[in-house]
């Protein structure tokens, strides 16, 4: 590894990727908010007048409306998980230069696990926007989303797409 991630970004290849990450994490993002808008529809489709009442608040009886915390926890897990799927596909082919040290099954599952911490980040952090500071869902569902990022490139990067890391008996493997 090296041993100043920063200073990694005055490689080009870096900027590259965190270029690429972005427009992956953006891809993977609408995936992520409309499955949320969708299962919240789904949970609570009652109480709003249509589909794009999810994102505009508009309700079936023009009062406003805030969906259990239950259900938008659940909504942003799902969200969350099939946006983790489209993006480990996608990190692996198109955002890192040594994509194919992810795909194993070591790969795959140091992949799940850092998701699966980001999964608690991101439900504590909608949490406490959401349910204690009475935060706009969606305003915070953006602000953790960019936070998740960050986390997200940092971990895949040092721990998962890194060749560095794959070793034979004796040597690093170089790709």
């Amino acid at each position: 590894m090296r041993p100043n991630f920063f200073a990694s970004l005055k490689d080009k290849q870096t900027v590259m990727e965190i270029l690429k990450s972005i427009a992956v994490g953006l891809f993977s993002n609408a995936i992520d908010f409309l499955l949320t808008a969708l299962f919240l529809y789904a949970f609570c489709h009652e109480h709003y007048n249509g589909f794009w009442g999810v994102f505009t608040g508009a309700t079936a009886d023009g009062l406003p409306y805030d969906p259990p915390s239950s259900s938008y926890i659940i909504a942003t897990a799902i969200g969350f998980i099939a946006a983790v799927v489209v993006n480990y596909v996608l990190s692996s082919i198109f955002v890192f230069k040594h994509g194919n040290v992810g795909k194993t099954k070591f790969g795959f599952i140091k992949f799940a696990v850092f998701s699966a911490v980001g999964l608690g980040l991101t439900s504590l952090f909608n949490w406490i926007g959401y349910d204690v500071l009475g935060c706009n869902p969606w305003l915070t569902k953006l602000v953790v989303q960019l936070i998740i990022f960050f986390y997200n490139f940092i971990t895949r990067r040092l721990f998962i797409f890194n060749a560095e890391l794959i070793r034979d008996d004796e040597h690093t493997i170089k790709l």
